[in-house]
């Protein structure tokens, strides 16, 4: 286990002894699964064991194997062992302060028929021991240090183990409490006996008379799953409408950009036309069509190439006056002045406007 801080890993408890071996008539047994103390993965303190209680990290349905998985198991059958399944937890684990073995986190198991006699029989002298996910850091706790648990996420399973001192003999009795796999001659004689037979149907109904404890850790499975598709699909919804949300500001942003940067070139134009010595009609014309298409550069008025376009459509339109003999154009280099005052000019262009129809 890693003592890093907050590190999240896979650890195994230490050893808490059964309440008691024997079985009630619904196959039940009364558990303590842990206490607060060293284990042999760290330091357990009350309140993390009785926030793991609340959190229903030991609940109804977790199961219950003959042994820890060693680490060829985990490699090799990570699933587990079917033979290995000696029972579940039929409730959910609770935090006792006065339980008959002393406080610590209690609940009930329901041992599974092939190892009832087993666990009757070495109840006294064998435990429990969880397989858990947690948290830890470096720490120190009764005046020891190492790997403080400050939370434990999950469990895997709380699992039949022996007493540390015990020795092979009661790691023997564990194998041999393991159902044996048979032999090809049993299978074949099994098979021979149950020819004609027909197998009894499994049914929903039988199978919430048998094992009601499997029933209702495969309900609390479905409502967790539906429970984690409506989060993800809300999560989801909320992106969703967030990046919508995002996209239409973006959108705006641009049109803004663009309105105000049409402002910024009509004035730059206005500013541009205003001491060219030209009629004011020619004037308008020319600040509403270059305002609508100004020169940008890097998102912002490229001055230096606006103004150059500005001044080459105030010279075409003073050389166009100047063709049609009409008046002098000066302040932009428009050329010389002809002998028609401004006033003439104006005069003799708002004429051959009015012929043409334009006013």
């Amino acid at each position: 286990m890693s003592g890093g801080q907050d590190s999240v890993t896979e650890f195994i408890a230490g050893i808490v002894p059964l309440i008691e071996a024997k079985t009630d008539s619904n196959g039940t047994i009364p558990v303590k699964i842990i206490d607060a103390g060293w284990g042999s993965s760290g330091y357990y303190s009350r309140e993390v064991l009785q926030q793991a209680a609340n959190d229903r990290v030991y609940a109804a349905g977790l199961q219950m194997y003959w042994n820890h998985p060693t680490k060829t198991d985990e490699k090799e059958r990570p699933e587990r062992d079917l033979r290995d399944l000696a029972g579940v937890l039929t409730e959910d684990a609770r935090w006792d302060e006065q339980g008959p073995k002393g406080p610590g986190l209690y609940s009930r198991a329901k041992i599974f028929s092939a190892y009832r006699d087993a666990v009757a029989e070495m109840g006294p002298y064998i435990g429990l021991s969880h397989y858990v996910w947690g948290e830890s850091k470096q720490g120190e706790a009764e005046g020891k240090k190492g790997d403080i648990i400050t939370r434990i996420a999950a469990a895997r399973s709380v699992d039949f183990v022996t007493v540390p001192g015990r020795g092979g003999a009661i790691a023997e009795a564990f194998r041999a409490a393991r159902p044996p796999v048979p032999t090809d001659e049993q299978k074949t004689e099994a098979g021979k006996s149950m020819v004609g037979e027909k197998p009894e149907k499994l049914t929903l109904e039988s199978l919430r008379k048998e094992h009601p404890e499997i029933v209702e850790s495969l309900r609390k499975e479905i409502e967790n799953s539906a429970a984690v598709k409506e989060a993800q699909a809300q999560q989801e919804k909320k992106l969703k409408e967030t990046e919508t949300a995002l996209e239409e500001a973006k959108a705006e942003n641009a049109r803004l950009k663009e309105a105000l940067l049409l402002v910024e070139a009509k004035t730059f134009v206005e500013e541009k036309v205003k001491d060219a010595t030209i009629h004011d009609f020619v004037k308008a014309r020319i600040v509403e069509s270059l305002s609508k298409s100004p020169v940008v550069k890097d998102g912002k008025i490229d001055e230096q190439a606006y103004a150059a376009k500005i001044e080459a459509a105030i010279k075409r339109e003073a050389e166009y006056l100047a063709n049609l003999g009409v008046g002098k154009v000066s302040g932009m280099g428009a050329g010389a002045p002809t002998e028609k005052t401004l006033e003439e000019s104006e005069k003799t262009l708002e004429e051959r406007i009015k012929a043409f129809g334009g006013i």
